[in-house]
C-alpha cells in the first residue's frame, strides 16, 4: 500500500510539472526566425520566418499556421500535412534560431539603443543593462515607458534609480512586448555618475524664495515643479515665475536649470520636471538682488545645497 501511494505521489508530481512547463513554453509570433529539419529527407530543410500572418512557408507542403503555437504543436502540424504528401517523412525537427516577437525598443541615453528581442522579455532593470546600460548623461530617476500593444499610447515615468536604491527592483512594472522605454537626459545635461558613487538622499525637497510658506517640504513620488509649488502655498504677488530656478544634486554636482512657469502653464513646455529628493525648487522676487532672492533665501539655498 506504502509502495503504490509513492508512485501515486510520483505520478502527480509529474503531471504538475509538465503541466507547468507547458505553460511556461515558448508561442511563436511574428518575425521569429524558426529551423525546419526533415531526418528523411534533408533537401527539404529549411530556415523560414514567420510572416505578419502569422504563417510560414515550406517547400511542398506551402503555407501553414505557425503564430501561437508552441513548437511541438508546429511539429505536430508539419508532420500531419507532409505525411498525406510523402508517407516517407515521419519525423521533423522545429528550433527557434533568432526570437523576434516578444521585443522591445529603449531609446535614450543608452549605450546599445533599438530594438531587443527575447524568448521572455525580462525585467525593466535586466533589459536596461541587457542594453549596456546607461551613458554618464543618463537620468535613471525619470525613466519613461510608452506603452504599445493594447495599450498604445499610454506613458509611465518610473523612477528606478530609487527602486535599486531601496532594494524594490521587483516592484518595477512588467515591460510587455512592444514598449518603449526612454532614459532622459540629466536635467542639466550634466553627468550623473556611476550608481555605486551616489549618495543616499534625505526624504525632503526644498522651495524657496516668493512663495506663501517656504521651507523644506515631505517629498513624495511624482510630484512635479506646479504640485511642488502649490505645496507651498502658492507664488506671492512678487514672484517672478518667469524666471524660476531647480538646483538637483546629482552625484558630484549640484545642476541648476531655470523654467519658464509662465509659458509652462500656457504652453506645456518645456517637458514636465518630476522632483527628485533634495532638489531645490527657487522662486526668484522681482526686485533686484542675487538671483532675485534677499539674504535669507540665500542662506536657506547654501544650507539646501550642502547637506
Amino acid at each position: 500500500m506504502g509502495k503504490r501511494f509513492k508512485y501515486v505521489v510520483l505520478a502527480v508530481v509529474l503531471l504538475i510539472i509538465s503541466g507547468v512547463y507547458a505553460a511556461e513554453e515558448y508561442r511563436l509570433g511574428a518575425d521569429d526566425i524558426i529551423e525546419v529539419r526533415f531526418w528523411q529527407d534533408p533537401s527539404l530543410n529549411a530556415n523560414v520566418k514567420v510572416g505578419i500572418d502569422g504563417k510560414v512557408n515550406l517547400d511542398i507542403i506551402g503555407s501553414i499556421n505557425a503564430a501561437g503555437k508552441t513548437i511541438r504543436e508546429l511539429e505536430t502540424d508539419i508532420i500531419r500535412f507532409m505525411s498525406r504528401l510523402n508517407s516517407q517523412i515521419s519525423q521533423v525537427t522545429v528550433r527557434v534560431m533568432d526570437f523576434q516577437y516578444q521585443h522591445i525598443f529603449v531609446k535614450g541615453q543608452i549605450l546599445s539603443p533599438g530594438k531587443h528581442a527575447f524568448e521572455e522579455i525580462p525585467d525593466l532593470w535586466t533589459i536596461i543593462n541587457e542594453a549596456g546600460g546607461v551613458t554618464e548623461f543618463g537620468d535613471l530617476s525619470r525613466v519613461t515607458i510608452i506603452r504599445g500593444g493594447k495599450d498604445a499610447g499610454k506613458v509611465e515615468i518610473i523612477n528606478v534609480f530609487d527602486a535599486i536604491e531601496s532594494g524594490k527592483l521587483g516592484k518595477l512594472p512588467k515591460i510587455r512586448r512592444q514598449d518603449t522605454i526612454e532614459i532622459p537626459r540629466t536635467p542639466a545635461g550634466l553627468p550623473s555618475g556611476e550608481i555605486s558613487q551616489q549618495t543616499a538622499r534625505r526624504n525632503v525637497i526644498y522651495v524657496i524664495g516668493a512663495v506663501t510658506t517656504p521651507g523644506p517640504l515631505q517629498f513624495q513620488e511624482n510630484t512635479d515643479l506646479l504640485d511642488a509649488l502649490a505645496l507651498a502655498g502658492g507664488p506671492t504677488a512678487e514672484a517672478d515665475l518667469k524666471n524660476v530656478r531647480v538646483i538637483s544634486k546629482d552625484s558630484y554636482y549640484a545642476q541648476t536649470f531655470q523654467v519658464d512657469l509662465e509659458k509652462y502653464t500656457k504652453t506645456g513646455t518645456p517637458a514636465r520636471y518630476i522632483m527628485k529628493k533634495e532638489d531645490t525648487f527657487l522662486i526668484p522676487h522681482r526686485s533686484a538682488g542675487f538671483l532675485g532672492v534677499g539674504l535669507p533665501t540665500i542662506a536657506a539655498v547654501l544650507g539646501a545645497i550642502s547637506t
